[in-house]
């Protein structure tokens, strides 16, 4: 699947972040919309992976920290991390009710300031240029879109801006994200973010 054209961007961008599925580990050949209450990629292995960091791309450069999302948060609060979304809230009106609404919590991981990372997740476009490529998007632990589940936690969004656009064939697809991490806070009207990324190179993820 292309990526859509600007006039349908806000509302597929809003149905990605009002989200509620995620994505198991499949075969990378895999194309079909992810299941519900799946874990995220990395966060799957967050429990048995070993904590190390990506060999430098260059002598002389600073090696590259490969992170699962629990690490996002501090460290007194990852013993409440959840791999998946939250469970949907229906009130009385049903699909007519308000959607969910996010949970604002700022609260960050400091020692991830000025590092160099790697971190697994969907895109979220924010921005499409005239060339078709996205410069501009959130990084989501999960993907779904049901507006009864919130958006994950500011400490859970990623804003990314790439050195260059790159192309999505598919809106399904995981992506690995690499570049500079800092807890500058980033407000959009579909979500707000505690991390900023300078991302340097986007690769699809494989499973």
């Amino acid at each position: 699947m292309r990526v859509p054209s600007l006039s349908v961007l806000p509302a597929l961008a809003a149905a990605l972040l009002l989200a509620g599925a995620s994505l198991a580990a499949r075969p990378a050949s895999a194309v079909t919309p992810p299941a519900a209450n799946q874990a995220a990629p990395a966060v799957a292995q967050a429990q048995t992976k070993p904590r190390t960091a990506a060999p430098a791309t260059k002598p002389g450069t600073a090696a590259v920290l490969e992170l699962d999302w629990d690490e996002l948060l501090p460290k007194d609060a990852r013993s409440r991390f959840a791999a998946g979304p939250p469970p949907p809230v229906h009130d009385y009106l049903g699909e007519g009710g308000l959607a969910a609404q996010q949970v604002m919590d700022f609260s960050v991981n400091k020692e991830l300031d000025g590092q160099s990372v790697k971190l697994p997740g969907f895109i979220v476009p924010l921005d499409i240029g005239k060339d078709g490529l996205v410069a501009e998007f959130f990084l989501v632990p999960y993907f779904g879109a049901c507006i009864h589940v919130p958006p994950p936690p500011p400490n859970q969004l990623v804003y990314v801006k790439m050195a260059k656009g790159i192309s999505l064939d598919s809106m399904y697809s995981a992506y690995c994200i690499t570049g500079t991490m800092s807890t500058k806070r980033r407000d959009t009207t579909l979500g707000a973010a505690a991390y900023t990324l300078a991302g340097t190179r986007a690769e699809e993820y494989k499973f």
